[in-house]
């Protein structure tokens, strides 16, 4: 499988390392010859329930941070920039618990944390100058924020960093480091009952391929969740009790969703597609009922900027996949539900 290296414009910081090889051609449970590029099936997605998401989109030519309303028919409409116009690429936004802010990253002096409010105000940095971090995410109770920091700066056909994750205070304070030194940890995200997921090449090459870790806040009870193939982009149900994350373990060039329980078992697809299009950067809906992801048309041109990708949902059972109508960056769009 081709591993792509996703890097922030301007500095060439490494924001993400996702999976690419396919994906998404037709829906198998519901017999529908549905693709990324097909238009929305009517009352399809969002469980019922209209919201706001937010996403990651290059209408500029590099990537910014946007919001939009999805109806309760499942599709999207009126997207905004949330972060006021400047030069510097923007990535991996996530909610506060209280859904009245969001961290993300800034590539600006290096690629550093930042915090905004929801209605676009108020933006500060918040890790230290300059730096390399990347993949913020909240703590249940919005008081502290963990993230990834890499160790050397990314290069094009160079080994994947290493990295430490840290957690520091909601304000930027108290930052500490949890896991240190190991190979491309990243996208670490906090649950519900006080655990952290993230995907890692620690294991390799005894184990090759991106692989799913839990840890406690502390860094201690480390334990892998996945092994075989890649498994990637682990993301939080709200209730803490089960993980969406994408992988190539069907092989044959597919990329799909799967869900797993929180210890790792019980693995079941969430989508049934194939290539040539992907699936992948998963999110869950407020109450559980419903997975958003990002959905790549022709997955092999996934490192163009004319690639084509749009913001899918599914319900957490694996039906009902759909398409909002929202194009997206052809470089992680990283969809997230806001919470209610």
């Amino acid at each position: 499988m081709r591993q792509r290296i996703r890097a922030v414009t301007g500095l060439g910081v490494l924001a993400a390392l996702a999976l690419a090889t396919s994906g998404c051609g037709h829906h198998v449970a519901s017999g529908d010859p549905a693709g990324c590029s097909s238009p929305p099936a009517a009352g399809a997605g969002v469980d019922g329930k209209p919201g706001t998401m937010v996403f990651v989109s290059r209408q500029t030519g590099q990537n910014e941070i946007y919001t939009t309303n999805v109806n309760a028919a499942g599709t999207g409409s009126s997207p905004a920039r949330l972060v006021p116009a400047d030069t510097y690429p923007e990535d991996y936004p996530d909610w506060s618990p209280d859904g009245k802010r969001l961290v993300y990253t800034r590539d600006y002096d290096g690629s550093a944390i930042y915090v905004i409010n929801a209605n676009g105000t108020g933006a500060r940095r918040l890790s230290p100058t300059p730096g390399f971090d990347v993949n913020p995410s909240w703590s249940p109770d919005g008081t502290q924020i963990i993230y990834t920091h890499l160790l050397q700066r990314p290069a094009p056909g160079q080994p994947a960093p290493m990295t430490d994750i840290d957690i520091m205070n909601a304000n930027g304070t108290g930052n500490h480091a949890i896991l240190t030194n190991t190979r491309f940890s990243v996208e670490p995200r906090w649950s519900a009952r006080n655990e952290i997921v993230f995907m890692s090449l620690m294991d390799s090459p005894a184990l090759p391929g991106l692989q799913i870790y839990v840890m406690n806040p502390s860094g201690a009870g480390l334990r892998r969740l996945t092994s075989g193939a890649n498994n990637a982009e682990p993301a939080w149900s709200p209730d803490g009790t089960h993980i969406a994350f994408g992988s190539d373990r069907q092989g044959g060039g597919k990329l799909n969703l799967f869900v797993m329980n929180a210890d790792g078992g019980d693995v079941r697809p969430l989508t049934h597609f194939n290539a040539p299009d992907e699936a992948g950067v998963a999110g869950w809906a407020p109450g559980g009922m419903a997975v958003v992801f990002q959905c790549d048309v022709n997955g092999d041109k996934e490192n163009s900027p004319a690639a084509f990708t749009q913001i899918w949902t599914v319900n957490a059972d694996g039906t009902g996949a759909h398409d909002t109508g929202i194009q997206c960056s052809d470089v992680g769009c990283d969809p997230r539900w806001r919470p209610n």
